[in-house]
């Protein structure tokens, strides 16, 4: 058998709609024509196994050999001297598309930008050494993860950090970045999210700012593939916002990351929002820490909330008026049978349903929405208990609950991959709101979540965990009238 044999040469939209593809790069013109989702590229394209596998008849007589699927097979086992040969990094790139996607057949780029990365990649491989290593190497460690398959695994690593060394080559020899450098950061990204080990939260931290240093170097417009720097852009700023709102390290965090690239879409308007929710924290850390004595007067802490005030007015009449009706519909509330294999998911009040999107972009757009309000509404209760006031938490609270409505759909097998990253965004959020009102059975609910997610391949999600109880603990140890614990303003060997 000749060269490397594939079946069905279309973009994986054209195949599914049955009808002829004209195969242009990087989109087709049919997928650029309809205008509803990015053309997800040539991923798709089957992968044959050169191994043949003989088949009886009815009869019981044996019939020709055929090709066998790769998505048939066991994940892949290389020799003893990793084979990395182009043919074998074929196979290997397609067993981890299989594997990593295989319970939503019909996912799209609107759906999850990391798709889209990925199913451009065939598109892009050969053009640069450091996409190549980045995304084998990944793809190695995550197959490897998966089945258990350490020597893989370890060899995945090895190229991993091959791809690293490349990637400060590149920014030593002080060369513009390429769309390839760009995706290759948000590789290294993603990779760090699926650990779990002491310096993960810092190494993720680190790709974050350097990505955000080449995306503020270079003019985002200046690129032919508008689509894959959209989804770079899109996937970087998830990754940025979980980073600012859940570690120390967003005091050190360049602001700018949640803007740069700005478009009119509502997701964008959103994490405007968060960016400026940032400001007002960073605001609220100054006043928490300052001396117990030498509190600022009453009139600092006034302007604070009324900053928070008209950021909250903003948002429900410029954002959820005028934006919101470009999404897929709303979130629609739907009986708890709907989602009864993950029956553990639901929402903790059996007589509050649990909510159903008409696609997985408008949940996670849902998803950021009450992030914003819950992060606005979290500074406001901050600074009325910093003024030892008795804030009431019912608005708070009801984001935080929206959020856990949205759970179940989020964590079924078919979305569970797709959503991990926005969905830790939101329960980290969520957890912290009950955390501030010391709502325990909540707060164990979210917990609970975590391993689902972490359980998926992202295994920073034990990480945030951990960091929640140290918080949760470190909380109920605070007297009534004592300084507020906010990550911004302690670190881990504080709590």
């Amino acid at each position: 058998m000749g060269g490397i044999p594939f079946t069905a040469l279309g973009c994986a939209t054209c195949k599914k709609r049955k009808i002829k593809c004209d195969l242009k790069k990087p989109e087709c013109e049919n997928c650029v024509k309809r205008g509803k989702a990015p053309c997800p590229g040539y991923h798709d394209r089957i992968f044959i196994h050169h191994t043949l596998v003989s088949r009886r008849a009815r009869n019981g007589e044996t019939t020709r050999p055929v090709p066998q699927l790769v998505g048939q097979l066991k994940p892949l086992a290389l020799p003893a001297r990793f084979n990395m040969s182009a043919e074998a990094r074929t196979q290997l790139f397609a067993n981890f598309m299989h594997t990593f996607f295989a319970s939503n057949p019909s996912l799209n780029g609107r759906d999850d930008t990391w798709y889209l990365l990925m199913a451009r990649f065939p598109t892009l491989a050969g053009q640069s050494e450091l996409l190549d290593r980045s995304v084998i190497g990944l793809a190695s460690v995550f197959l490897g993860t998966k089945t258990r398959d350490n020597r893989l695994a370890h060899h995945g690593l090895e190229i991993y950090n091959s791809a690293l060394h490349a990637m400060l080559r590149i920014l030593q020899r002080n060369r513009p970045p390429t769309a390839a450098t760009l995706y290759s950061a948000i590789v290294f990204q993603t990779y760090e999210t699926m650990q779990n080990g002491e310096t993960v939260l810092h190494d993720c931290f680190a790709h974050i700012q350097g990505a955000t240093a080449i995306l503020k170097r270079q003019d985002c417009t200046g690129y032919d593939d508008k689509s894959l720097i959209n989804a770079i852009i899109w996937r970087h700023k998830w990754a940025a916002a979980m980073f600012v709102l859940n570690t120390p390290y967003s005091m050190a965090l360049d602001g700018e990351c949640l803007s740069l690239g700005r478009t009119d879409s509502p997701a964008d308007g959103l994490f405007g929002v968060i960016a400026e929710c940032i400001v007002l924290r960073r605001d609220l850390c100054q006043l928490i820490g300052r001396p117990h004595h030498s509190r600022e007067p009453p009139c600092q802490c006034h302007a604070l909330l009324q900053r928070c005030s008209k950021l909250e007015e903003r948002l429900q009449v410029d954002w959820l008026h005028t934006s919101s009706h470009r999404l897929d519909g709303k979130p629609t509330p739907c009986s708890r049978w709907v989602f009864s294999q993950e029956p553990s998911m639901l929402p903790l009040d059996p007589d509050l349903a649990p909510y159903a999107f008409e696609n997985l972009e408008t949940a996670k757009i849902y998803l950021l929405y009450w992030v914003a309000s819950l992060l606005i509404r979290r500074v406001i209760y901050q600074t009325e208990t910093h003024q030892l006031r008795d804030p009431d938490p019912s608005c708070m609270v009801f984001y935080a609950r929206e959020i856990c409505r949205s759970v179940a759909y989020c964590i079924q097998p078919k979305n569970r991959m797709s959503a991990g990253q926005a969905l830790l965004v939101a329960l980290s959020q969520a957890c912290k709101c009950y955390i501030d009102c010391g709502d325990q059975a909540q707060f164990l609910w979210c917990q609970a979540v975590y391993p689902f997610i972490a359980a998926s391949g992202f295994g920073i999600a034990n990480l945030l965990s951990q960091v929640e109880w140290k918080f949760w603990n470190a909380a109920q140890r605070q007297p009534r009238g004592s300084l507020l614990l906010l990550p911004e303003a302690v670190h881990d060997s504080s709590i």
